[in-house]
């Protein structure tokens, strides 16, 4: 027994700790392609139409407000594409 012990008390005597510098990469600036024009005027009508349709009754509200926001989203990504901006 008491050779196993000297054994384990060599190889817990051999290791080693490493530290590791971790080395953080600058996040690479995204470029926004444009958007063609035909995306914003299809936000623009599809909102307007939403919201005509939606407050006249022919559509229930529940689907009224779900595609108001798709079309907001959507026009609100038009707008991003076309304002120069040097960050995101």
């Amino acid at each position: 027994m008491k050779k196993s012990k000297k054994k384990a008390v060599k190889k817990k005597s051999k290791k080693k700790v490493v530290m590791k510098k971790i080395i953080k990469e600058k996040p690479k600036k995204r470029q926004i392609d444009p958007l063609p024009g035909t995306f914003m005027l299809t936000s623009m009508f599809g909102l307007i139409i939403t919201l005509i349709y939606t407050s006249s009754g022919r559509i229930h509200i529940d689907w009224g407000v779900a595609f108001s926001i798709v079309f907001l989203i959507m026009f609100i990504a038009s707008l991003k594409s076309i304002t120069p901006s040097k960050n995101i």
